[in-house]
């Protein structure tokens, strides 16, 4: 008889599910809030942002496509999990539902990420999503001191628990739906400002670092914690905006910062690929992993729907 209780599990279980519908009505509501400021702003002059309205319902949809190809894996993934967990538990009467007793006994978080880095080909599309994650991380702090974009932070924590192509969607709404703030007049030298605005450089190439070691990580004592700094580091340039001149020029959003961002994506995928073929393996085998296990398809079509959105973003959005 099992006396241990399956409460604990359960509830962390429905609290990460609670957790991410709330972060996305949060998020969404700050879009609505800057698209009513901004509405209460322009009524009484032309209003440039008609022109952004095609793009609004470009990166809504986008959004919508995110969410529904990665959970439709992740729900998938969870399904996976459990039937892992019954088979090894035999014992358990196979007609009943023993959600309690499968979280109890599994660790969801451990489990996803090992399935996604436990092979070279599968790797290749985790080394990309933990690109755009550092590279977005930069831009949305950016752009929360070019617009003053409150609470930021919240679309970086929705993209780690739901997926980071949905919230980079909402983030590219609420940077549509937000007027620039104009920066206030230099109070430093030209020269402090500068050196300043080289730190989001220093946080992203560290980020970048990190996680291209992710992979030989895996298996080893401390892999959890290792895999845990890139999420936290996400986090960076949120905190650095904090210590930034309110002088300084928003660095993320330069043509310099381009090539610093193309750099960043085009090292994952060198690092990726050459780790292909030391196992053996070519970008064909990386492509048919896709769809070879629950999570790495969760991962993957996050890198594919960041791949269009970002280049969707080129495009149709503003900086």
């Amino acid at each position: 008889m099992d006396d241990v209780s399956n409460a604990r599990p359960l509830a962390i279980f429905s609290g990460y599910m609670i957790l991410a519908a709330s972060l996305t009505a949060a998020c969404i509501s700050i879009i609505r809030g800057g698209a009513a400021r901004s509405q209460r702003q322009n009524s009484s002059k032309s209003n440039p942002r008609q022109s952004r309205t095609g793009a609004v319902i470009v990166f809504s949809l986008l959004a919508i496509i995110s969410l529904a190809t990665t959970w439709t894996y992740m729900f998938r993934f969870f399904s996976w999990s459990y039937q892992q967990w019954a088979l090894a538990h035999p014992e358990h009467d196979p007609d009943t539902l023993h959600l309690g007793r499968w979280l109890r006994d599994t660790t969801l978080f451990k489990q996803a990420w090992a399935s996604t880095l436990e092979t070279a080909p599968r790797s290749w599309w985790s080394l990309q999503i933990f690109g755009f994650c550092g590279v977005w991380s930069v831009k949305l702090a950016c752009q929360a001191r070019n617009r003053r974009i409150p609470h930021m932070w919240l679309f970086m924590l929705l993209g780690q628990v739901v997926a980071i192509s949905f919230a980079s969607n909402l983030f590219f709404l609420a940077v549509l739906l937000h007027d620039v703030v104009p920066a206030k007049q230099p109070q430093s030298p030209p020269s402090l400002i500068k050196s300043a605005s080289l730190w989001y450089d220093v946080l992203l190439a560290i980020n970048i670092a990190l996680s291209t070691m992710v992979p030989a990580q895996f298996g080893k004592p401390g892999f959890m914690r290792f895999l845990l700094a890139p999420h936290l580091l996400a986090f960076a340039p949120l905190v650095l905006n904090r210590f930034m001149p309110e002088s300084a020029a928003p660095h993320g959003l330069s043509k310099p910062w381009r090539t610093s961002k193309a750099l960043a994506m085009f090292m994952l995928l060198f690092v990726g690929t050459a780790q292909l073929y030391e196992e053996g393996a070519d970008l064909g085998v990386a492509l048919k992993t896709l769809h070879e296990h629950p999570a790495v398809g969760s991962v993957g079509w996050d890198v594919i729907c960041c791949w269009t959105s970002y280049v969707a973003w080129e495009l149709l959005g503003v900086e």
